[in-house]
């Protein structure tokens, strides 16, 4: 094919001048005979080339899911979730960055494990309306999720998540103290030592946790505490909770509005039925205390639990408080006896505990650090940092054992035979034994009881705690566990006690061993009908 070139005449050809000039319009947008013009133009022109790019740029990382919350077109639940989550409340309370410190601070827990589940994003709610808003944004979204407090639970995805929504109540810690009626609120994000310290004000405490650095949540699950033989469980001083149920309802729960939702709420599943954003209990009186710490050998073991049994059976004070715990290193003791130690944790409401522990001073003892403490001291024996030092790999079991029969002490042999012979396979092993006096369930029921329908003391909760090794291959840490599960399975548990599912591991199925575990079911229905929270989050299991 042929083709003819079109040729410009001499006379059509720009000159050298024109040639050196730019095109007419763009001359006249810059106006280039006036430098202020020609500056403010060319700024306007940058500005709008970025921030065509920036849009450009914002636009694609939507589409690929980049931004995350920002991203209203992502397809998975979590970063879905998230997103309607940030547009409704605001970035501020929505982090979604792993590199974040206050991300990594809250995805950091107590049982170590728990760390490798990183959620989509953490949300911090302020109010019971924020919380609200995030479960319908996670149920809309079909997303995982968790709730955490204080993190303490070891259990497997009770206060975490993977690739979910995590709700973080941390910013839910406000407390107030009301003199005409001593009542007592506090939210779900505290730990009890910030909670303690705060009545201490008043001369009031709360019934709460033995250790300062444990959250708000165990008393969902019952909660032993050392004033427990004074007032019983620290759900049995509840008087009213706010909740917000699993379709975002917020409601009041208490004997006189949604009393099913009150009674199941106190130790009857945690935050099975909504989760909790205002606690109202009785608060209680306090003074100085007389209280403390006796280190024994481990040769003295069987002289320490047979006075444990003698207390629990015989003492009648219901001021005075104990555990008893047995500790056991996984390293080499030489016969010198310095892997292993039984603590006594001795604690009595007032100045004068006068001849109450008397069983446990007159034994021989390596140290004994008893003496006159605030309560907020009495939560940070041993150490103030307890609860953080015993950060690890750790899991949970428990056992209930009758106080009229050698069982528990069977249980202590047990226990001991086994750590000896599995040294070198853990870190820490610890077995607390854990009395519920008569006293204790009498308090209870004078409050109207609880879901655990606890029977008269007294009785003992054992609470077996295993630290394995860091590092450990998945075939030799399900080894252990295996073989851990089995010995604190070889000790028969006392038949119509109820496990503590403060206490326990997800596998003891610990409501089944309730009285009320039938009407615990029928509230869980009503509540939760179509298993939302059954379905998407970690939790008790009420098959």
């Amino acid at each position: 094919m042929n083709m003819k070139l079109h040729e410009i005449s001499p006379s059509q050809r720009p000159t050298s001048e024109e040639l050196s000039q730019p095109p007419k319009k763009l001359r006249k947008f810059f106006d280039l005979g006036d430098p202020q013009i020609f500056v403010g133009n060319l700024s306007r022109c940058i500005m709008l080339f970025y921030g065509s790019i920036s849009i450009m740029l914002s636009t694609i990382l939507v589409l690929v899911g980049i931004l995350g919350p920002a991203g209203s077109l992502a397809t998975d639940p979590g970063p879905a979730a998230c997103s309607n989550i940030t547009l409704q409340l605001g970035s501020s309370k929505v982090i979604s960055s792993k590199l974040s410190l206050k991300y990594i601070s809250s995805t950091e827990y107590w049982s170590t494990p728990q760390d490798a589940h990183k959620p989509s994003c953490v949300v911090y709610p302020s109010s019971s309306e924020d919380v609200s808003v995030t479960l319908q944004a996670i149920r809309a979204a079909g997303s995982r999720f968790a709730v955490k407090g204080g993190g303490h639970n070891p259990n497997k995805f009770f206060s975490s998540t993977d690739e979910g929504v995590l709700i973080n109540l941390s910013d839910l810690s406000a407390k107030s103290y009301d003199p005409d009626t001593t009542l007592a609120t506090y939210g779900p994000g505290g730990v009890f030592g910030d909670i303690y310290d705060y009545f201490m004000d008043y001369n009031r405490t709360v019934v709460g946790a033995r250790l300062s650095g444990v959250g708000t949540g165990l008393a969902l699950g019952g909660g032993m505490s050392y004033l427990s033989p004074q007032y019983g469980m620290a759900c049995d001083s509840f008087r009213e909770l706010e909740i917000v149920l699993p379709d975002g309802r917020i409601v009041i729960a208490s004997n006189a509005s949604n009393p099913d939702l009150f009674f199941a709420s106190r130790g009857g599943g945690g935050n099975a039925y909504g989760v909790v954003t205002k606690y109202t209990v009785q608060s209680r009186p306090i003074g100085q205390f007389f209280a403390g710490n006796i280190i024994y050998a481990f040769p003295q073991k069987d002289t320490v639990v047979e006075a444990i049994g003698n207390f629990i059976r015989y003492n009648t004070d219901p001021r005075a408080s104990i555990i008893g715990t047995y500790e056991k290193l996984s390293t080499p003791d030489l016969n010198l006896n310095l892997d292993e130690a039984i603590i006594m944790f001795l604690v009595y409401d007032g100045p004068d505990a006068g001849d109450a522990f008397a069983n446990f001073t007159k034994i021989p003892h390596l140290l004994d650090t008893t003496g006159l403490k605030t309560y907020p001291e009495v939560a940070d024996m041993p150490l103030p940092i307890a609860t953080e030092a015993s950060r690890g790999n750790n899991i949970f079991r428990v056992g209930v054992h009758r106080a009229d029969n050698d069982e528990y002490k069977n249980a202590l042999d047990v226990w001991r035979n086994w750590a000896e012979s599995n040294k070198g396979k853990y870190l820490l092993l610890s077995l607390d034994f854990q009395p519920v006096p008569k006293s204790l369930t009498d308090a209870s029921k004078a409050q109207g009881g609880n879901a655990m329908d606890m029977p008269d003391g007294p009785w003992f909760w054992l609470n077996y705690l295993i630290t394995t090794l860091p590092g450990m291959s998945q075939p030799d840490y399900d080894a252990i566990q295996s073989s851990f599960c089995d010995m604190v399975g070889s000790t028969t548990n006392a038949e119509g006690l109820p496990l503590f599912i403060n206490d326990a591991h997800y596998d003891q199925h610990p409501l089944s061993t309730f009285s009320t575990y039938g009407r615990l079911q029928e509230i869980k229905k009503k509540y939760d009908p179509d298993n939302f929270f059954a379905g998407k989050t970690g939790g008790w299991s009420f098959d």
